[in-house]
Formats: C-alpha cells, sequence, structure tokens
C-alpha cells in the first residue's frame, strides 16, 4: 500500500512538471520576440507622428505606457513616453522584457524611438 501511494506522488508530480513545461513553451512560441517588435514599430510609427498616435497605437497593442513632461531629476527623460512589453521568454531559463522609449519635440512630435531588452532570471 505504502509504496502504490509513493508511485501516485510520484505521477502526479511528473504531471505537474509536464505541465508546466508545455505551458511556458507554448507561452514563449506565443509571445513576441525583440525583431518582431522592431518591424511592427517600423511599419506603424515613422518620426514625426504625434504623440497622440503613437499613444493610441500602444493602447491598441495593449502595451502600458506613460508619459513624463518634465523631470528635474532625469532630464534625459524629458518629453518621453516610456513603453514596456513584459515577459518575453528568450528560453525556460531567461526571460526578458523589452523597453521602448519614444522621444517627442516641445509639439509632441515623434524624434526618435529606441528599444531595448532587459534580461532577468527565471
Amino acid at each position: 500500500m505504502r509504496k502504490l501511494l509513493w508511485i501516485g506522488i510520484a505521477l502526479l508530480i511528473l504531471a505537474g512538471i509536464g505541465g508546466i513545461r508545455v505551458y511556458t513553451e507554448r507561452r514563449a512560441r506565443a509571445t513576441v520576440d525583440m525583431a518582431s517588435v522592431e518591424k511592427d514599430f517600423r511599419q506603424h510609427i515613422s518620426i514625426g507622428t504625434s504623440r497622440r498616435d503613437v499613444e493610441a497605437y500602444l493602447d491598441q497593442k495593449g502595451v502600458p505606457h506613460s508619459y513624463t513632461d518634465e523631470s528635474k531629476e532625469f532630464p534625459q527623460y524629458r518629453h518621453t513616453e516610456g513603453a514596456m512589453i513584459r515577459e518575453t521568454p528568450r528560453s525556460w531559463l531567461v526571460k526578458s522584457d523589452i523597453q521602448i522609449l519614444f522621444r517627442f519635440d516641445n509639439r509632441d512630435v515623434l524624434t526618435d524611438y529606441k528599444l531595448r531588452e532587459i534580461f532577468k532570471g527565471p
């Protein structure tokens, strides 16, 4: 009886591990990567786009974002819209986020944007 209990527990643990593995592999394939995000932005957002249009596009894609108008502590982020695409898995061990910084001039016209990957552990 005791041996049967241990076999049952082992099977439950193996099934749980297998389920987690399948879930993470499917999730990794379903999410975006740096190249696809960059390609998508090049197709839909160009230099000279209004801030309102950039924000509307990010809202449409469901990407959280926020705008910094003036910052005495961080003047390099003045007139910057920051966006973050979270949990873009690279493998089962390494995950990353994609940070996008949109810079605007005083008239809220896009002058530049940069994407970068922020790596983190499991």
